[in-house]
């Protein structure tokens, strides 16, 4: 290929001619005017124009580009710590139940030695109020905060519990032992058949007030002393004497020091008898369904010495320690019903016969 001008009289044109490498080819030729020349260097301008402002730009879209990876990325993270945060506010709610668990099995035992109940700090509360920063887990934040806000509280409480009992168990020793805190069966072939309260009677129409606990077992069953004392009634009362205690049938009474009375009904074998002195974990009689009873299930009861002087009946359950009932937490608040009539004691079976031996 090869330049070449033209004439004058055509000096407002260009030619261009093209070659073929052999010379046997055909000579192009391509004639440019100026109007030519000047589109295509107008185009050429643009091009350069539209390359500059992409390589002026091209730092910005880069920026943009590596932005949009990291924001990505960020958002990830986000949510793997998002899952990590909820997880541990889960545990933390589990750490509250379980806080929560251990202040009401102080405040039972703190109940059965008629200690003043524990009770939670509310520093921690103020606390959690606090509003942290806004975000997608805000609300789990501020669980997290309320959750841990509490347990602190409650393990408070559990450890001032735990040391006014320890306290009073030191101090009170003989009172501890004659405390009935455990329950007269063990195992779990027992179930709760009816509760302290008020009851409809299988034998009267109407509610009456059930002064104890139904715990239904099988016959033969052991029942063991809950706590040290002295046995003042084996047998049946004879009907004369009261009849509503002979509805029992084979009963054993015990007495534990000055403020405690415990009474098991509708025994089978008594292994007892009265005037004997028995420590807490010893046969008492064996379960049966002797007296108006229409399964084998022991009637259990205990009576507490009040500032009047007077044994009046009060809930089992608060009293068994070793063994964990539905709704525990409403049993303490429950108050005592003051119109409750309950059926009085024999004469003498209050008291142990003197002359209590020891087996």
């Amino acid at each position: 290929m090869k330049w070449q001008r033209p004439p004058a009289a055509a000096a407002a044109s260009f030619e261009v001619q093209v070659h073929p490498a052999g010379s046997g080819g055909q000579v192009r030729y391509f004639r440019l005017t100026r109007r030519h020349v000047t589109c295509w260097s107008l185009v050429g301008l643009a091009y350069l124009l539209l390359l500059a402002g992409a390589l002026g730009l091209a730092p910005g879209v880069i920026a943009g580009w590596v932005g949009s990876e990291e924001y990505r990325g960020l958002t990830a993270e986000r949510a793997r710590q998002g899952e990590r945060l909820l997880g541990q506010v889960g545990r933390l709610e589990q750490l509250r139940r379980r806080s929560e668990e251990l202040l009401l099995r102080v405040r039972m035992v703190s109940a059965a030695y008629d200690l003043p109940p524990a009770t939670e700090s509310a520093a921690g509360d103020e606390a959690s109020q606090a509003a942290p920063a806004e975000s997608i887990y805000d609300s789990a934040v501020r669980q997290g905060e309320r959750s841990r806000a509490r347990i602190r509280g409650q393990l408070g409480a559990v450890e001032a519990g735990v040391a006014a009992v320890r306290a009073f168990e030191a101090g009170h020793s003989d009172q501890v032992r004659a405390t009935p805190a455990a329950c007269p069966l063990r195992g779990d072939r027992y179930v709760l058949s009816v509760p302290y309260g008020r009851q409809r009677g299988a034998f009267a129409p109407g509610l009456g007030f059930h002064a104890g606990i139904d715990l239904a077992a099988p016959r033969g069953t052991l029942i063991l002393a809950p706590a040290d004392g002295v046995v003042t009634f084996a047998g049946q009362v004879p009907l004369a004497r009261s009849p509503a205690w002979w509805r029992y049938g084979n009963l054993v009474a015990v007495a534990h020091g000055d403020r405690y009375l415990t009474l098991y009904g509708h025994c089978d074998d008594l292994k007892v008898a009265s005037g004997q002195a028995v420590r807490r974990g010893e046969p008492l009689a064996t379960v049966g369904s002797s007296g108006w009873s229409l399964s084998p299930h022991l009637h259990y009861e205990i009576r507490r010495r009040g500032a009047d002087s007077k044994l009046a009946p009060v809930n089992p359950l608060i009293y068994i320690l070793d063994h964990r009932w539905p709704d525990e937490e409403r049993l303490l608040a429950r108050a005592p019903d003051p119109g409750a009539t309950y059926e009085p004691l024999p004469p003498g079976l209050d008291h142990p016969p003197i002359g209590g031996r020891r087996r």
